[in-house]
């Protein structure tokens, strides 16, 4: 499914462009530091771990949750400073989002995908690592049913690249200004220069011996056959001004995915690759994906 949006959103996001990163911390939002070990990565990773309002008033209560995957140029701290924390935790406090953890690793220059020589496996991490540390230690609802995973820009791709590794852990996954440029040596030479080194980094610094093909989404759709039917609801949206073209590239995924009949939605509106758009869109990121939650589970 594809929608375009115009109008409206320029003011918006102009109002919201306003307010200096962190200025929406009106309150604080609980969160958690974790260091989360593995035989897939040499260090611990840190996990900061976002808890819903009703955590500690509701012992009872198992929650959803949701991990998100962080930019290239941040880190995850930028759920808190860039203030999607507080909307998300206000969006729970109001209703219009449900309650939920929200979980975010550590992944800088990793793309989240495990690289070429062995010693940096941070897609093998997620799943195998992260995943049951934050269901062995937090309340969650430890089912596809109750995992959303979801990231922007580099972390964008990050989150659709792990629904579709592993379509049984996420009911739904989603990118924000996704970077889901085809993943092949000649893309990685296309790229800006200060893009490249980050690429190479992490699926390899050889034109034959990488791990790109291995991690391209259009690749990872038409080697397995039966994946469209089992993928996760990806849902997907993007500024039309994006610096980086990623809109005509969000366009043509659109209809790769429902030439393969994925299960999705794309919207394409006024806006570019900063946080002004990322700010003001996220929370309706979220909301989409949390529709796809399965509430039976979610609320107990």
């Amino acid at each position: 499914m594809f929608r375009l949006r115009h109008g409206a959103a320029v003011l918006a996001v102009a109002a919201f462009a306003a307010f200096p990163a962190g200025a929406l911390a009106a309150r604080s939002v609980h969160r958690n530091v974790e260091h989360v070990a593995s035989r897939a990565l040499a260090a611990p990773v840190r996990v900061l771990v976002m808890t819903p309002p009703s955590y500690d008033t509701a012992p009872a209560r198992r929650f959803p949750v949701l991990y998100f995957l962080h930019d290239a140029g941040g880190n995850e701290d930028v759920l808190f400073r860039e203030g999607l924390a507080d909307a998300l935790d206000e969006g729970m406090r109001e209703g219009s989002l449900p309650e939920m953890l929200v979980v975010s690793p550590r992944g800088v220059d990793t793309w989240f995908v495990d690289g070429p020589d062995g010693t940096s496996s941070y897609a093998t991490f997620l799943t195998e690592s992260l995943v049951p540390f934050v269901d062995a230690r937090y309340r969650t609802i430890a089912s596809r049913g109750g995992r959303l995973a979801a990231g922007i820009s580099m972390g964008g791709y990050g989150a659709l690249r792990w629904g579709l590794a592993e379509p049984g852990l996420f009911c739904a996954a989603g990118g924000l200004s996704p970077a889901i440029q085809q993943m092949c040596w000649p893309a990685v030479e296309a790229m800006p220069f200060f893009i490249r080194p980050s690429l190479k980094r992490a699926f390899g610094n050889d034109p034959v011996k990488n791990v790109l093909r291995k991690n391209d989404l259009y690749a990872m759709l038409l080697d397995d056959p039966g994946l469209a039917a089992r993928a996760p609801f990806l849902h997907v949206r993007c500024g039309t001004e994006d610096k980086y073209r990623l809109a005509e590239i969000v366009s043509f995924f659109d209809r790769y995915l429902g030439a393969l009949g994925v299960a999705h939605e794309v919207v394409l509106e006024t806006g570019v690759h900063d946080w002004p758009y990322w700010r003001k869109v996220f929370p309706e990121f979220v909301r989409t994906l949390s529709t796809r939650l399965s509430f039976a589970e979610a609320v107990q």
